[in-house]
């Protein structure tokens, strides 16, 4: 019998924070839909990334939110006519 049992060691945090997401050649709007110790789940509002791709997620000043500013990688493609990925911190 198989069980639906969430497997992550961390806890991810519904957390809508704006931030930027920068790459070697570009700098896109993002929008960070989860957080947990380890990475997020965000929504592009334009561009494209690609799995593997090395990316900096810079969050927006907000002083009611958290900031965030880390080396990341794209690890999933969730829905890329959405916009949706999701991206493991590095450090």
């Amino acid at each position: 019998m198989s069980s639906n049992k969430e497997r992550r060691t961390f806890i991810r945090v519904e957390l809508p924070i704006k931030c930027r997401v920068v790459t070697k050649e570009s700098v896109f709007k993002a929008e960070c839909l989860d957080l947990s110790a380890t990475g997020m789940s965000l929504l592009l509002m334009e561009g494209d990334l690609q799995v593997g791709q090395a990316v900096q997620i810079i969050s927006d000043d907000d002083d009611d939110m958290p900031h965030i500013d880390a080396k990341a990688k794209v690890v999933r493609i969730i829905d890329v006519r959405s916009g949706k990925y999701g991206i493991k911190f590095e450090e």
